[in-house]
């Protein structure tokens, strides 16, 4: 039985939820076929490096112009060639770790760390397995997200590709695949229906907005909400508050005029709240971007991390399908705008259906199957 291994960092959720996909995509082509197996050796990086997931919130929820500046001065392989070697002396150990404990037939990297660490130690530690790099940002993505010596990177779109050529990857090595989200998402959006909005206490006339931040409920989610429920706006709302627990208890004790509102913390039912929803507020990551493409659904987006993100709002803006509103009154207006134009919301979902990839997580598997068969 063939080996993969699928290597994820917990740097937000979206690496961790893009090999959880892969993994699912396996299941379904292939049952039994493959071993697959999910591995995460962040925590076998040299000191400061085995720290990054831990304070990873903070950096996001930090002081923005630190995190665009370092974005963007290390931003392409000349420049980011002293962070690169840094980071290869700090993943000696980590490789060690991979190649003994994790042998395998492919190793599939989902984040940029093991993209730039685990290539270089392959020949120095006598590894011949070939190494797939999924790159899981839509336009923006860091430098670090690729590797020449790699077999194949595989891309959500025509954006990613041109910047994976431009960090010298031979274009005959880059596959477009589309983001890799959990490939029954269609199928579990469009069987949430009236009955799963009615048990949440929802009515159907009055439109219902999703408003989530990510796994970790990070960003400006809190301040988004507050802007929502204490507005005049005749919209149900629903916020996901993620593991921000903080967010979710201020939310539950806050007086609404006349906006509905429910709120969960972290949950595995996010397809099936956008199948319920009219509108979905998110920040810009590139998986609940994806997904609310494969949704259908109208996206305004409220926040966006400097650097890796500022490509996905750019891409939904200019496809059509959404709005991007980066302060909450700026929101409520939207909201506001959007609701007495039920066209625009129309024309923004036909945008968004059309850029959907639902099958992206099958296509990567695919690829990967052919690397290691």
């Amino acid at each position: 039985m063939s080996r993969i291994v699928l290597l994820y960092a917990d740097t937000g959720g979206g690496h961790r939820s893009a090999a959880e996909a892969i993994a699912r995509g396996f299941d379904i082509l292939c049952p039994g076929k493959y071993e697959v197996t999910l591995v995460n050796a962040i925590p076998h990086m040299a000191y400061p490096y085995n720290q990054m997931e831990r304070t990873y919130p903070a950096v996001v929820n930090g002081p923005r112009i630190l995190h665009q500046l370092a974005f963007h001065a290390t931003n392409s392989r000349r420049r980011s060639w002293i962070v690169r070697t840094l980071l290869r002396l700090s993943g000696r150990k980590m490789a060690r770790f991979v190649f003994d404990h994790h042998p395998a037939d492919v190793y599939v990297s989902c984040s940029p760390i093991y993209t730039q660490v685990l290539p270089h130690y392959m020949p120095r530690m006598g590894c011949a397995t070939p190494f797939v790099v999924v790159a899981t940002d839509l336009v923006s993505g860091h430098a670090f997200n690729y590797a020449p010596e790699t077999n194949l990177t595989l891309v959500p779109t025509e954006y990613a590709r041109r910047e994976a050529i431009d960090n010298c990857v031979a274009p005959d090595r880059i596959v477009i695949t589309g983001q890799p989200v959990s490939p029954d998402l269609r199928a579990r959006t469009r069987a949430a229906g009236n009955a799963l909005r009615a048990e949440l206490g929802f009515d159907q006339a009055s439109p219902l907005a999703l408003l989530i931040g990510g796994g970790d409920g990070m960003g400006r989610l809190g301040a988004t909400a507050r802007a929502i429920v204490q507005s005049d706006l005749s919209l149900q709302l629903l916020v996901v508050c993620g593991r921000n627990s903080a967010v979710k208890q201020e939310l539950d004790h806050l007086p609404a005029r006349q906006v509905r509102l429910k709120t969960f913390g972290f949950v595995n039912t996010v397809p099936e709240l956008m199948g319920i929803a009219d509108i979905l507020i998110t920040k810009a990551g590139a998986a609940t971007v994806a997904e609310g493409f494969i949704a259908g659904l109208p996206l305004l987006i409220y926040d966006a991390v400097p650097g890796q993100e500022d490509g996905n709002v750019t891409y939904v803006v200019q496809e059509g399908a959404g709005a991007w509103r980066p302060s909450p009154d700026a929101v409520v207006t939207e909201l506001r705008r959007m609701l007495a134009d039920p066209e625009s919301i129309t024309r923004m979902r036909h945008a968004s259906t059309h850029l959907a990839r639902p099958d992206a997580a099958l296509d990567i598997a695919r690829a990967v199957a052919e690397i290691g068969d």
